[in-house]
């Protein structure tokens, strides 16, 4: 992550921290979200020499999220938020759906997907397929994990 931290920095970004070894990014900038994914794909694409898809939040909209929780007594290392490229494609509710068992309850939004692995991750058609069914890149983080995020924010 020393990496990735000091790639952003020499792109000019400010503020930078990273957490965990998953890609977890926080920067400060005055560039829109989606000028921020171009530079960050493309510098790791040309650093790194292989292409990631990468997912932008604002700190309102992080907040946001976090906030949005719908299972927010589910188990938070089980309650996952995927992080959306894109808009769900036609028919990712459908295909969630059929995936999903009794123990998995999922809410499908415009730019985040919860699910709420209450039986767990190992076995999980859904969590293999998750990116495929929904139509559309993502990268999918626990609550816990967002719940540092958002409180790194606030250091």
């Amino acid at each position: 992550m020393a990496e990735l931290r000091l790639l952003t920095e020499n792109l000019g970004y400010e503020q930078v921290l990273t957490y965990i070894n998953s890609g977890n990014l926080l920067l400060s900038s005055p560039k829109k979200s989606p000028e921020v994914a171009g530079e960050l794909a493309q510098a790791i694409q040309d650093q790194f020499g292989f292409s990631a898809a990468v997912m932008v939040r604002t700190d309102r909209q992080l907040r946001g999220v976090l906030a949005g929780n719908p299972y927010p007594q589910g188990n938070p290392s089980q309650v996952m938020v995927a992080f959306l490229a894109g808009k769900p494609a036609a028919g990712a509710t459908e295909r969630m759906t059929a995936l999903a068992t009794a123990d998995e309850r999922f809410t499908l939004g415009s730019s985040e997907a919860y699910i709420d692995f209450a039986g767990g991750l190992a076995r999980s058609k859904l969590a293999a397929q998750l990116a495929n069914a929904i139509g559309t890149d993502a990268t999918t983080r626990n609550v816990r994990t967002v719940t540092k995020l958002v409180s790194l924010l606030d250091d």
